[in-house]
């Protein structure tokens, strides 16, 4: 949510980052919106939601790109500590985010468990 942030409030210093460089009023809208809100959007629909499906679909979601910017560094030539780090940091996000995902599921299941006991045969 931090990066939608900084996206939305600094658009052209995220488009920097990353290496873009919007030319004209709508590249600088299209970086904010992009680099932004979408992710911004992300978190808050995680957060909001807390569904295992949100966390697990934006966990998804962020370890395919963390397979695509590391496939990148060899297709590309793209070998740079910032796509290196790129890599490790989208990795461990997407890791963390199926991790969130799992552990609200469990809690979800506890509590529809407790909530049943009494007419579970794995509780007599």
């Amino acid at each position: 949510m931090l990066l939608g942030v900084f996206g939305f409030a600094f658009p052209q210093l995220a488009a920097a980052f990353v290496g873009l460089k919007p030319i004209s009023a709508e590249g600088i809208s299209e970086m904010r919106a992009t680099l932004g809100s979408f992710f911004l959007g992300l978190g808050i629909a995680c957060l909001w939601l807390q569904s295992p499906v949100a966390f697990t679909t934006v966990g998804i979601a962020s370890v395919i790109a963390a397979i695509a910017r590391l496939l990148s560094l060899f297709i590309d030539r793209s070998f740079s500590l910032k796509n290196v780090g790129g890599v490790f940091t989208e990795a461990i996000l997407g890791a963390m985010l199926l991790l969130g995902g799992n552990i609200i599921a469990l809690k979800q299941l506890s509590t529809k468990h407790n909530a049943i006991k009494g007419d579970c045969f794995c509780c007599i």
